[in-house]
Formats: C-alpha cells, structure tokens, sequence
C-alpha cells in the first residue's frame, strides 16, 4: 500500500512539473510573439489573400489550414509570426540563441529564405562539454506584390551577418566548411 502511494505521488510530481514546464514555455512564446507586435520597425509585414493562402499552406507552411482566410505575416528581426483567425504561429529567428546565418530571396514566385542556427553545450558522464550544433531553414512564400518586402529582409539579416561574422563561424561546426563571404549554403 505504502508504494503505491510513493507511486501515486510520483506521478503528482511529474505532472506538476510537465504542467510548470509548458507554462513557462507558453510565456516564454507569448512574450516573442509580443516583442513582434510591439517592434516599432518591423522589417516586413503583408497580409496573404485567402486564395495567396492555400497556394503558400500548399507549398511550403504544411502546419497552416487551407480554410484560415487571409493571413497576416510579420517579420521581425526576432522572429516571423502569422495570425488568421484560427490559428497563430511563430517562427524564432535572432533570439539570444539563435542567429540567423542566411537569408536569401530570388524574386517572383520562390520563398523567402532563412537558415537560424544556435548551438547547446551540456556535459558528459566525465565532465566534458559537448556542443551540439542545430540548424533550422524557413521557406516563406512571397506574394508577388511584397518582392520588395522580402529583399529588405535579405538585406537587413545579410548585412547583420556582415557585421558579425564572429558569431556565425562560433554556430558552424569545425568540421563543416565556411564560405569565403561568410553565407551559409541553404
């Protein structure tokens, strides 16, 4: 009897802390998704039509509806956040960890580009740290209308990366190669 009550506060536990978790991680989005809405220079903002909707659900935001109507992007240096009216969603890009390394558009009728990487360090059994290298690439579709939204946003993270070059070869892993210019291959 006395285990199954051990048992049964265990899994109290666990599940406080799950609960605890997805709460902070929840905050966590609120407040990125608020630091996008409030950026008093945001470097793209659009509204998909319904139909600019199902072409770009079709193509490349497989996580979208087809039925959510028109949809209004914003992009931001720290990150790109879609709202329709049935959904929300959001895309992290420079937020601390992460950087973006690449940004890339070829004009009428192919996605925006963007390649965020960040690393993880933890410790193995004997105390040595491992870094962990993740890349992340975002295809966003462009209306043809927002071409020259899109190339503002090239701009912007291309001449960040410029700027930074330090930061970006700290993300690349000793064994991959790094462009002479510093773009990272999408």
């Amino acid at each position: 009897m006395f285990e199954l009550l051990l048992a049964g506060i265990f899994v109290l536990v666990l599940l406080a802390a799950g609960g605890v978790y997805l709460y902070q991680r929840r905050q966590r989005q609120r407040k990125a998704i608020d630091d996008i809405l409030f950026d008093v220079s945001p470097l793209a903002v659009w509204t998909y039509s319904p139909e600019e909707w199902r072409q770009a659900v079709s193509d490349e935001l497989s996580w979208g509806g087809v039925d959510d109507g028109p949809t209004d992007i914003r992009i931001c240096r720290s990150g790109v956040y879609f709202k329709n009216r049935s959904r929300e969603h959001l895309m992290p890009l420079a937020d601390g960890f992460r950087i973006v390394t690449f940004a890339g558009y070829l004009g009428e009728g192919l996605p925006l580009k963007l390649r965020t990487r960040w690393t993880v360090t933890t410790e193995d059994r004997n105390g040595d740290k491992q870094i962990h290298y993740h890349k992340e690439d975002f295809r966003i579709p462009v209306p043809l209308r927002e071409k020259d939204a899109a190339v503002n946003v090239v701009i912007y993270f291309t001449r960040w990366l410029e700027d930074h070059e330090r930061f970006y070869s700290e993300l690349i892993p000793e064994d991959d190669p790094i462009s002479i210019t510093g773009n990272d291959s999408f």
